[in-house]
């Protein structure tokens, strides 16, 4: 691979890392339903952890027992992207799901490109140029659009907006840091070597947080029963997904690989206008064009 090819590795990732999640979104959502946002996100380490150890074995992507020996800042920064991910900024997802839907909440946390962006070029000093922040502007603009677009869940009350909002805001904030922590704890590390220590970290620190906040009788993983008929997806984003993630902002500037892994509500749009579950929408589609001319001018000045 040239050195050309290699650099859309980080784009092209970043941008399936936000397929793979708005395929999963949906049936995370469901799946909290019935037991709770930790027990989902409990169960999608419990899938993704054996994939990652055979991955880091497998193909030989870096010393596996290096991962009892990985630098302090590097193990410091995944145990963040782990509260900004799994143990908080999902569980916060899934709430607000159940008040604004998912298209709504997806839209609203997915603006943590914002965030990122501020991050990366305050602490890291990226710079983007007039073009790149236009690009950044008009993917949070479009994204923006298709939440105007598109409704949340009816017999929602006033209030379950409000509060869903809320929660989708705070999403938005820990999946920067999110970002920002694997942006950091990942660099120059195997990623599978990277997302077997979060998924081992995931499962120390997500079943804790259920217990404290939800009590001895709430359900660490999803029952077997629910797992079962939807393993393949959580194969598919948990593994496949976290990798594409780790991959995105690592091999790309902060702000480019935050706004394309941001794009699961404007990716989730045509699948469901093409399997009939909602009408085609000016307003919405409009909203898709303006996300993917941001795109193309974040990816045409990345390295800027």
């Amino acid at each position: 691979m040239t050195a050309s090819d290699a650099s859309w590795v980080g784009p092209v990732s970043a941008f399936l890392s936000s397929v793979t999640w708005a395929v999963a979104a949906t049936v995370y959502s469901r799946l909290s339903l019935r037991s709770n946002a930790f027990a989902v996100n409990g169960t999608r380490a419990l899938f993704a952890l054996p994939c990652f150890f055979l991955a880091a074995v497998v193909t030989g992507w870096g010393d596996l027992a290096g991962a009892f020996r990985l630098p302090a800042p590097n193990l410091l920064w995944l145990a963040v992207s782990v509260v900004g991910s799994y143990a908080l900024g999902d569980a916060l997802f899934f709430r607000s799901t159940h008040a604004l839907g998912v298209p709504g909440a997806l839209s609203i946390a997915s603006t943590y490109p914002l965030w990122s962006a501020l991050a990366g070029w305050l602490v890291r000093g990226e710079r983007m140029g007039a073009a790149g922040v236009l690009g950044l502007v008009m993917v949070v603009g479009g994204v923006v659009t298709v939440i105007r677009a598109r409704s949340g869940p009816e017999g929602a009350s006033r209030d379950g907006r409000a509060r869903g909002v809320l929660l989708a805001i705070a999403t938005s904030l820990f999946w920067a840091l999110n970002a920002y922590a694997i942006a950091r704890g990942g660099k120059g590390i195997s990623p599978a070597v990277a997302n077997t220590v979060r998924m081992a970290a995931v499962l120390a620190v997500v079943p804790l947080a259920c217990r404290f906040t939800m009590g001895p009788g709430a359900a660490l993983f999803v029952p077997a029963a629910d797992a079962r008929p939807v393993a393949w997806l959580f194969v598919l984003e948990g593994f496949g997904g976290s990798m594409l993630f780790l991959l995105g902002m690592t091999r790309s500037p902060l702000a480019i690989g935050a706004a394309l892994s941001s794009l699961a509500p404007v990716v989730s749009v045509p699948f469901a206008v093409l399997s009939g579950r909602e009408r085609f929408s000016l307003a919405t589609t409009l909203g898709v064009i303006v996300v993917v001319g941001g795109i193309l001018l974040l990816v045409g000045t990345r390295g800027a």
